[in-house]
């Protein structure tokens, strides 16, 4: 049986589910993408808010413990806040990109497919080697921000639309979406 494993890059699906005005259930796509293979692994990897902000952490802690619950393992660091030499502007950084790369990296020996949920170029160069390695590689999105060079690289593309009404969140929205 083909073994699977699941790659959530957090910080794109939220602003996928943003810009698609509907909120993916996790628990669904998790089942979507390993119905009838062996499950080798679920991750998801975001960034938690600024301690300071403890309703914002809060919120967080209960996505966090049902992502586990649901069989993800769950991959976070502190978003930095990073404020402008020459402004009063304060950005928030909290991204995951290597750590996901260096996890599908690590762990290819435990799986035939990946499944990427996410759209940045930057996963070129691993995809090109997953796929060197004789894996498969999916890569799901919103196909108006996944990189046509990342559709490219990929085995197969799955645009977020084509499956909504398998993976769409139809409760409890707002509860989701207080961390990403």
């Amino acid at each position: 049986m083909e073994k699977v494993a699941l790659f959530v890059d957090g910080a794109n699906m939220f602003y996928a589910q943003r810009e698609n005005h509907w909120h993916i259930d996790w628990r669904l796509a998790y089942h979507f993408f390993t119905d009838n293979k062996e499950k080798a692994a679920a991750y998801y990897f975001t960034a938690t808010p600024p301690l300071g902000d403890s309703e914002k952490v809060t919120k967080y802690r209960g996505f966090r413990t049902a992502l586990i619950n649901m069989g993800y393992s769950v991959v976070d660091k502190e978003v930095k806040l990073i404020k402008s030499p020459d402004s009063a502007i304060v950005k928030l950084k909290g991204n995951l990109d290597i750590e996901l790369v260096f996890r599908m990296l690590t762990t290819a020996s435990s799986y035939d497919e990946a499944v990427l949920m996410g759209g940045d170029s930057d996963y070129v160069p691993i995809i090109d080697h997953l796929r060197a390695l004789g894996k498969i590689v999916t890569v799901v999105g919103r196909r108006q921000s996944v990189s046509n060079d990342l559709i490219n690289a990929a085995n197969k593309f799955v645009d977020l639309e084509t499956i909504r009404a398998r993976i769409e969140k139809r409760n409890g929205l707002k509860k989701q979406m207080g961390a990403h």
